[in-house]
């Protein structure tokens, strides 16, 4: 096992003065690849990153000892712009780093979809090539995130790997996870290593049951125990919607932990409603998951004692040196933590391809993997589940009794109603007389069922509405359906009425929001089933598409926008500006006009109501008129 000690002592090796192989690093980023690579002998001759925060840091470190050499370059540019011309003499016999992975990632799929090499990040592989065949170095390590190769049914890895071929290199890819190799963290990574000549196996792992001396895993108390306190308290000061919950999440587990699917007695969420690093505590003997780049206050890690990480100790976890200097705010810090290659991957890696094909030792530093091997931390994931689901079975025995007394009806009125006039979509102003009401609700219980009246009291009959939920039991024990029938006044009141509809959810439950029980988009296990019929004065396109949004069969996933256009009779032209509309009243409705990442000809509307939350970006981050134009020439 490596102590914390040693694990920072291995951070500054440098070795780069032993071999002093000439190397060009590209998206260095805060330099975690290039630390590791440093470490092994390489050469860093320039480092080429486009952010001006993260060459900050990478300036920083210039003549130290944890970072890079007197003669490296730091070059703040788009490297679609480098010239390559400076460095044709200097031998560079290696390229290293990965570009943006965004438009391949598990995060840019939740988003609303993986375009790859069709959005401008994913083609910037593209220079990459330009680069690889202007320098024409020995040997390249391209890293990148482990769902590339499957990304679009695998087309834009064939595309990236055709190309590189087409160079001359042989390819060798993996998918590793950076806890086998000392990282105290979970973290899969894509490496593909292209050379001229020679042969590489990727090595072994040096840690874990899959390790030749089945070495112990790297745990965060082994990373970071001379950063602790023995006299630290542990906290209760987090705050906000979700913080009270952190002190009861027993070590390993996250937000799942309320759910009802871990027979939790009083859920709190619903199975898969967020994503999992809500409230996710690191078990301390153990690595933690990947640390993400822009964590939310809800976010983990945490510590054991119920707190963030300081950056300290989330440079341990990222096997950054201790002395390597990271510019910046808190939160750009973390973006640059979070965004980076562990540099004792990275130290496994360079190595192995130093002593394979740059100096070619007889004996390597890290053995060779055999023919036959075949890593098992896929399977270990899933047997960490089953050790999650015993954790937290043990945490509600201990908490609540092997006995489950069932959870008593809730006592609010069975039936209630109100006046209100909304000063905008979030403040809804109580009033005591009709007169002074722009609305009015009741709300009645009858046995499982749940019935609401609104109504708007401005309109007119005609525009009568309604709405139907089904499968609320699993959530909500004494309820399973929930009618609203009413009338509406304007496209707004889709907005008051779901407001409505999560209010009297709320009171019957432990639930915080109605994505809570609804569950997230991109993985809900539609339990809850939604639809609805609405009525407005303004009808016409603008009903048809909320008529059609309002049902969860409807939502969720893509849609082709031809297919679009014809089920809410609007020309493809339009469609713009009906999205526009849509996102003025918070239905999370996603083009390539508002998310980049999903391309063109498909739209997704995320859930069937709107976002209730004034914390919920929707409102676009572009200005529709500026891109109305080229958008009808792409559908043209």
């Amino acid at each position: 096992m490596i102590a914390a000690t040693t694990l920072s002592q291995s951070c500054q090796a440098v070795m780069r003065n032993k071999f002093s192989i000439p190397t060009l690093s590209l998206f260095s980023g805060a330099g975690g690849l290039d630390i590791g690579f440093l470490q092994a002998g390489f050469d860093i001759r320039a480092c080429v990153e486009i952010q001006p925060s993260y060459c900050a840091t990478l300036k920083e470190n210039l003549h130290s000892l944890a970072g890079f050499g007197p003669t490296t370059q730091i070059l703040n540019q788009d490297i679609r712009n480098f010239d390559t011309r400076p460095f044709r003499k200097m031998g560079i016999e290696c390229v290293i780093g990965g570009p943006p992975c965004q438009t391949f990632s598990a995060a840019g799929r939740r988003a609303g979809g993986v375009i790859g090499t069709e959005d401008e990040r994913g083609q910037l592989f593209t220079s990459y090539f330009r680069i690889l065949q202007e320098l024409r170095p020995k040997v390249f390590v391209f890293e990148n995130v482990y769902g590339l190769p499957g990304a679009n049914g695998g087309g834009p890895w064939r595309e990236i790997t055709s190309a590189f071929s087409k160079l001359g290199y042989t390819l060798r890819a993996e998918v590793v996870d950076a806890a086998d190799y000392g990282v105290p963290q979970h973290r899969e990574r894509l490496i593909l290593v292209g050379y001229k000549t020679g042969e590489f196996e990727f090595p072994i792992p040096t840690h874990g049951p899959d390790s030749a001396n089945q070495s112990a895993l790297v745990s965060v108390e082994d990373a970071i125990r001379d950063l602790q306190s023995a006299n630290e308290p542990f906290h209760d000061k987090l705050g906000g919607m979700y913080g009270h919950l952190l002190p009861l999440v027993p070590e390993g587990l996250n937000y799942s932990y309320f759910t009802a699917e871990m027979n939790h007695p009083e859920p709190v969420f619903a199975w898969r409603s967020k994503f999992h690093d809500l409230l996710y505590k690191v078990c301390r003997s153990e690595p933690c998951r990947t640390i993400k780049a822009q964590p939310g206050k809800f976010t983990g890690p945490f510590h054991w004692k119920n707190r963030h990480f300081t950056i300290a100790e989330l440079k341990r976890l990222q096997t950054f040196p201790d002395e390597y200097e990271l510019v910046g705010s808190y939160t750009s810090v973390l973006e640059q933590i979070g965004n980076s290659v562990p540099p004792r991957l990275a130290y496994v890696i360079a190595s192995s391809v130093r002593d394979q094909l740059l100096v070619q030792k007889r004996r390597p530093e890290f053995s060779k993997r055999q023919p036959g091997f075949q890593s098992t931390f896929r399977q270990r994931q899933r047997l960490r589940t089953k050790e999650f689901e015993k954790r937290a079975s043990a945490a509600i025995a201990e908490r609540y009794g092997a006995i489950r007394v069932p959870a008593e009806r809730p006592k609010g009125k069975p039936v209630e109603s109100y006046f209100f006039t909304p000063a905008n979509l979030f403040d809804r102003s109580m009033v005591s007389e009709r007169g002074e009401a722009k609305y009015t609700v009741a709300v009645a219980e009858r046995k499982t069922h749940i019935s609401i009246k609104f109504k708007a009291l401005e309109a007119t009959q005609k525009n009568a509405f309604s709405l139907e939920i089904k499968g609320l039991k699993k959530y909500l024990p004494h309820f399973d359906t929930l009618n609203v029938e009413g009338t509406a006044d304007k496209l707004e009141d889709i907005f008051h009425v779901w407001a409505t509809i999560e209010g009297a959810l709320k009171k019957r439950s432990r639930f915080f929001t109605l994505i809570d029980i609804y569950g997230h988009y991109a993985n809900r296990g539609d339990t809850v089933k939604i639809a609805g019929e609405w009525g407005f004065a303004e009808s016409g396109t603008i009903l048809r598409a909320a008529n059609w949004l309002t049902s969860s069969e409807n939502c969720g996933d893509f849609v082709d926008l031809k297919q679009f256009a014809s089920l809410v009779k609007v020309k493809e032209t339009s469609i713009p500006s009906l999205i526009e509309k849509l996102r003025k009243i918070r239905f999370d409705c996603r083009s390539s006009l508002t998310h980049p990442i999903i391309g063109e000809g498909r739209l997704i509307c995320t859930y069937p109501f709107p976002l209730l939350s004034p914390r919920a970006l929707v409102e676009s981050r572009v200005t529709f008129s500026q891109r109305e134009d080229e958008f009808a020439q792409v559908q043209a």
